[in-house]
């Protein structure tokens, strides 16, 4: 009897994918600085603001990490509303993880790193078995759904949500359940059962939440609506009854969804312009609008692949980028063949249709955003989780198809490299293998890094200065606020033994009156470090000299440090 055919081979194997994912999720979750964006999420969670933090005056550290405090009196509405008045996200992800912080946190206590990520890691654990239900739903094979959860176990990008203390693994799994009930909704529509009022409802309340969860959501959602309007061209055309049982159902799905996207409208208005989406508005000169398209695919390759290209020597980095070309140019030949056979099979053929049609209808939505409104969504890795599930399907799918089916390679026009002639399941292994290294290469900061290297900075600041310190930055949005915070954070982490001062100044004009208060009344010695600090004054006239030497460089921050003697 085949090992295959064991009826606990498949839920034992579930069980090692779900497990690998859970140890690949875990290692080191807490060892990593701080982004800005998780220090946001850790305020609001903790039913905190950012606006109490004081400007234009020195504080400690304790002062400035205050909103990173638990205190148990916070209430949910706490999170509401301070997410509604400094924010533009939706608060179901914030809400989540404000009850799952009070269950691990210490009154008066910093809040943990490590508590504040596991929930994304849990939620992105859950991803595995979710997408390993959608495709064997999608595709009736237990092998692509099984290679389908491995992709997703592993996959350097999953791997990278799901260690960031942020709203994406959650959205994902909304985004999962969609697509189970438009896979059944599509299939409706060609003579199957009608979606039943229960589905109906559930498939509304997915969609709701996915929108309380992520306003990228909806891009999600104008995706299903792209490939759904295709199709009611083609009924309407053909006149094959747009108003029969299957169609009135999915109409009403969309109301009920319409609806739940319009109690958003009020709050999305409310919202203050605190120009916190400033930074992806983009003008595009000379070459410069081809930029968005090498991301984009950049993002998708990690999404799959990933080496070391991060915060390693120059050689590390040329020799990561030409394995991956290699292995590149070794698989996708095949990745392509196992879609085009999935294309026309009978079997599959509709749901491969499906996600390559909402995959396709993402990314030219994406494109919409880039060119049409000059809103760079490419400008950040997390923002591709939209087509993060639908692309793993299709990958998945694709090598189920040429692991179940080694034969198609005899007969196939696709010209390969003789090694994938005498075994295509070799491509299968290697993807799998390659997707561990990038999973480790993660974990271990090597890849998608922290856009703030906060710890890097604190350790050189703590290893340099020999006299007491006081940084400053330039506060325009609560977005510095965070960065300063995310620094002042590192010191407590790092255990300083001398704490720095730390000077918030509001954005002006002119030379800020609070610079020059503290340069001349704070007692002498002292250092200056000026770190992302928009200000103009010439601090020689306060008798500080800028330190001559080279100072090495740190990602998310420009500094310039000064002896005040």
């Amino acid at each position: 009897m085949k090992i295959t055919n064991n009826r606990w081979f498949h839920p034992v194997l579930l069980l090692f994918w779900v497990g690998l994912g859970i140890l690949l999720r875990f290692i080191g979750l807490g060892d990593k600085s701080a982004s800005s964006i998780e220090i946001s999420t850790l305020v609001f969670s903790l039913g905190h603001g950012l606006k109490t933090i004081p400007l234009d005056q020195m504080i400690s550290v304790d002062t400035l990490l205050s909103p990173l405090r638990f205190e148990a009196t916070t209430q949910p509405s706490d999170v509401v509303y301070h997410l509604f008045s400094e924010s533009n996200h939706p608060p179901l992800y914030f809400l989540l993880n404000h009850f799952w912080m009070k269950l691990f946190s210490t009154e008066g206590e910093l809040v943990s790193l490590t508590v504040a990520r596991s929930l994304s890691s849990i939620l992105g654990v859950l991803s595995i078995p979710a997408i390993f239900s959608l495709s064997y739903f999608a595709f009736k094979s237990l092998i692509f759904a099984q290679i389908t959860a491995a992709l997703m176990a592993v996959s350097p990008y999953g791997i990278y949500l799901s260690q960031e203390a942020r709203h994406y693994t959650l959205t994902i799994l909304w985004i999962i359940a969609s697509l189970g009930y438009f896979v059944k909704a599509m299939r409706s529509l060609e003579g199957e059962k009608p979606l039943s009022i229960i589905q109906v409802i559930g498939w509304i309340m997915i969609n709701g939440l996915g929108i309380a969860s992520h306003y990228f959501f909806i891009v999600f959602l104008g995706a299903e609506g792209l490939v759904l309007g295709g199709l009611w061209l083609k009924n309407w055309q053909n006149k094959l009854g747009i108003l029969r049982t299957a169609w009135l159902r999915i109409y009403g799905v969309i109301l009920g969804t319409f609806i739940s996207g319009l109690v958003w409208i009020p709050i999305l208005k409310s919202i203050p312009n605190d120009q916190l989406t400033d930074w992806i508005e983009t003008e595009f000169k000379g070459l410069g609008w081809i930029e968005p398209l090498f991301r984009l695919l950049a993002w998708l390759i990690t999404q799959i692949f990933l080496l070391p290209v991060e915060g390693t020597p120059l050689i590390i980095t040329v020799i990561s980028v030409l394995i991956l070309l290699t292995v590149l140019v070794w698989v996708i030949p095949g990745i392509i063949l196992g879609i085009r056979f999935n294309l026309t099979a009978s079997e599959n053929q509709l749901e491969t249709k499906i996600f390559s049609g909402i995959l396709s209808s993402v990314l030219v939505l994406f494109l919409i955003l880039i060119y049409g409104l000059q809103k760079d969504v490419s400008l950040a890795a997390r923002y591709q989780f939209v087509y993060f599930p639908v692309f793993i399907l299709i990958i998945g799918s694709a090598l189920g198809r040429i692991w179940k089916q080694p034969e198609i390679f005899n007969y196939s026009s696709v010209s390969l490299p003789p090694i994938l002639q005498v075994n295509s399941q070799k491509i299968v292994i290697v993807t799998l293998i390659m997707g561990c290294v990038g999973a480790l290469t993660v974990g271990g900061n090597y890849g998608f890094q922290k856009s703030q290297q906060s710890d890097r900075l604190a350790s050189y600041i703590i290893n340099e200065a020999k006299t007491p310190v006081i940084i400053a930055m330039t506060q325009r949005t609560h977005a510095e606020t965070r960065a300063l915070m995310g620094l002042g954070l590192e010191f407590k982490r790092q255990q300083a033994e001398k704490l720095p001062q730390f000077l918030l100044v509001k954005k002006t004009d002119n030379p800020s009156p609070a610079v020059a208060t503290v340069l001349t009344q704070v007692q002498r010695p002292f250092e200056f470090w000026r770190v992302n600090l928009k200000d103009n004054t010439d601090f020689s006239q306060f008798r500080c000299q800028e330190d001559p030497r080279p100072q090495p460089d740190f990602n998310g921050y420009r500094y310039g440090r000064y002896y005040c003697r």
